[in-house]
């Protein structure tokens, strides 16, 4: 009685099972679309966290600026290269989506 409140309350962490280097098997092998999809989201994660951090640091030098015109510009410039750089990661995770989601479609020779 007690371990199944336990287990209702406090599901088991599956993160201890979890093989990053084979994130899905399906027919004893490896899909390859799995593990593309694996890479692009964890290098996709690392620069929007990289960018969103940049863009804070970018504010905090143009807020901090005090009148100084050329700190004003620089944390200025970071903030609008920060928004570009957070369009062009959002742009490459639709762009990578679309080339793997056409890359599973197609088995010898042909598109299904």
């Amino acid at each position: 009685m007690i371990s199944t409140i336990t287990n209702w309350l406090m599901p088991k962490a599956h993160a201890a099972t979890f093989n990053f280097l084979k994130p899905a098997q399906t027919g004893g092998s490896t899909q390859i679309s799995s593990i593309a999809n694996t890479v692009i989201n964890f290098v996709l994660l690392i620069a929007g966290i990289l960018a969103i951090a940049y863009l804070i640091y970018s504010g905090i030098l143009y807020i901090t600026a005090a009148g100084n015109p050329d700190s004003a510009k620089k944390g200025q410039q970071g903030v609008i290269n920060a928004i570009i750089g957070i369009i062009i990661i959002i742009l490459a995770y639709y762009i990578a989506r679309v080339a793997v989601g056409l890359g599973t479609g197609i088995q010898q020779g042909t598109v299904k």
